[in-house]
Order: structure tokens, then sequence, then C-alpha cells
């Protein structure tokens, strides 16, 4: 069985939020067959629009290697895809 979990790491115009999710795929669903290989906003803001803004990238590394840690001490001590970067937003502002 898969955990199809992750910690993500999203930098936009105004900064870098980071979440741990499952599905991360969802971000480059589209309801046609246009780009299935672009960010789509309206997922960009389902998934991270609740995470904290951080100012830098290394403050967003920290906060996923917190999360990370507690991930590893709880009962549950799985993360199938690590930490990773999503690219493709960084010179765009965050949908709202």
């Amino acid at each position: 069985m898969s955990a199809d979990n992750g910690i993500y790491i999203l930098q936009s115009k105004d900064g870098f939020r980071v979440i741990h999710t499952t599905a991360i795929d969802g971000l480059w669903w589209w309801d046609d067959e246009k780009a299935k290989t672009s960010l789509n906003p309206k997922y960009l803001l389902q998934y991270f629009g609740k995470a904290d803004v951080m100012k830098s990238e290394d403050e967003a590394w920290k906060v996923a290697r917190d999360i990370y840690k507690g991930i590893m001490n709880s009962d549950f001590p799985v993360l199938e895809y690590g930490i990773k970067p999503i690219y493709g937003w960084e010179d765009k502002d965050f949908p709202s």
C-alpha cells in the first residue's frame, strides 16, 4: 500500500508555502486536456491556500524539516516522497 504523501514547498511572488499532503498530482489536473504539465491555480489555492507564507527559502526548508521530524516521530512514520519543491509558480502571484 502506498502512503502517497510528501512535504511540498511552493514559491510564488509573495514568498514560500509549505504543506504536508497526499495526492499532489492533483496540482496538474485540468478539466480538459489543455495543459496537464502546467500547475492549475485552482488546485494551488486548494492545496496551499491555508499555509503560512514565509519570506525566505531557508525558513521554508526549516518548516519542512520540522514537519518531517513530526511525521517520523509519529505512530505512522512514513513519508513516501520526502520533501520536494514544486516548480513553475515562482514568478506568479499566488491565486486568490
